[in-house]
């Protein structure tokens, strides 16, 4: 009886092993794996492909044009902080320009009180000669000092012509004369001197063989 039962589930297993063997045959997509991806699956991942490309390209293209533009930023900034530096120092150095103009008559003065008593040992003169060189090295420390003109050549940019002289001694446009001094601050014109310049005179001879 145990035989028989035996055999009966060995005639069931056989069967199962042909059928599990037949379904496998009749089924394709257990033994071909590249039936998986179809024509459609492709398409959609090369569609992906080419966006993610375009997505890095214009990425890469904004990230240029956001660091052209930092740069043109930094470089902007970096001028306008040596601007805003040459203007404070020039603040510090020529903003009391009109100030010191309005000073300089007063040292004129001085020296006009002081033109015709060089030799004079009067207490009142040698106060107004000390409080005179006090007013010129306090002048000086802020970077004022005057210019010589008389003898020089006539300079326009330094120079303002109050009138001519005919001299046969000297060159003409050759200073003669300075009836005001002339100041710089620094390396600009504070004022301009007031001078005379000498002319050629005129040829007499030639006058004469007019006549």
């Amino acid at each position: 009886m145990q035989n028989k039962n035996d055999a009966i589930n060995n005639g069931a297993t056989s069967e199962n092993i042909m059928e599990t063997t037949n379904d496998n045959t009749e089924n394709p997509e257990t033994l071909d794996s590249e039936e998986f991806f179809d024509a459609d699956d492709s398409s959609v991942i090369e569609e992906n492909a080419d966006n993610s490309n375009e997505l890095l390209a214009s990425a890469k293209e904004e990230i240029a044009a956001l660091r052209e533009q930092l740069l043109r930023l930094a470089a902007d900034f970096d001028n306008y902080r040596k601007r805003t530096t040459r203007e404070q120092q020039e603040i510090r150095e020529y903003g009391v320009t009109q100030l010191l103009q309005d000073i300089l008559p007063v040292l004129d003065n001085f020296d006009r009180a002081l033109y015709h008593t060089e030799n004079d040992n009067n207490p009142v003169i040698d106060g107004i000669r000390l409080v005179s060189k006090q007013l010129i090295d306090t002048l000086a420390r802020h970077g004022v000092q005057s210019f010589v003109s008389l003898g020089e050549s006539f300079d326009p940019e330094r120079h303002e012509a109050i009138a001519q002289l005919a001299v046969s001694s000297e060159q003409a446009g050759t200073i003669v004369e300075e009836l005001q001094k002339g100041y710089m601050l620094r390396a600009r014109l504070l004022r301009p001197a007031k001078v005379v310049v000498a002319i050629a005179p005129p040829d007499t001879n030639k006058e004469d063989t007019t006549e």
